[in-house]
């Protein structure tokens, strides 16, 4: 005896059928390369208001009316770390550059709750309002203004320093993402 299996003919004649996330793969395929004809593109690779990432940037200054000596650094680290990861422009710490940033802090609030026996606060609420002016080098003239950029968050951490860290970086990539609106 035989075992022979035998399709019937119109599943002989058709193509392997594929499941619904072939379909899907298929479809979501061509979608991305109906985008593409359409001349969308990822955000990391269009320009800025700086240009296509080629300029040179430096700060000019971070106006710090609080009483936090360490912000200023910090907004300038994490300011540094976005545009490059972004490929907005080239850093430069001094000399010429062909834009120049000045950072003014407008609000910095932070206040700490939930106190421990040994009276350290727990649970932190921080504000951070900034807004960024960014001026052409060569003839100091102002060309983009980024309006106030605010972010709020309540974390839970040892001091002050260390609850306004993720803060930080979210009002710098709220800066970043303006840069990358030319619109």
């Amino acid at each position: 005896m035989s075992w022979q299996t035998s399709l019937p003919p119109e599943a002989a004649l058709s193509p392997r059928r594929s499941g619904p996330f072939a379909r899907l793969g298929i479809l979501l395929l061509l979608c991305a390369l109906g985008l593409t004809a359409c001349g969308y593109t990822l955000a990391t690779s269009g320009s800025s208001v700086m240009g296509d990432g080629k300029s040179t940037l430096k700060i000019k200054g971070v106006d710090n009316p609080t009483l936090y000596p360490w912000l200023p650094h910090s907004i300038r680290s994490r300011l540094r770390d976005e545009i490059g990861a972004r490929y907005l422009a080239i850093w430069v710490d001094d000399g010429t550059a062909d834009y120049e940033m000045q950072i003014n802090i407008v609000r910095f609030a932070t206040r700490g709750s939930i106190r421990t026996e040994v009276d350290t606060s727990q649970l932190y609420d921080t504000s951070l309002t900034i807004e960024a002016i960014l001026y052409e080098g060569s003839t100091n003239k102002e060309v983009w203004r980024s309006g106030h950029l605010s972010y709020a968050e309540r974390s839970e951490e040892v001091d002050e320093k260390h609850a306004s860290g993720d803060l930080i970086t979210q009002v710098v990539r709220l800066l970043a993402d303006k840069l990358r609106n030319t619109f």
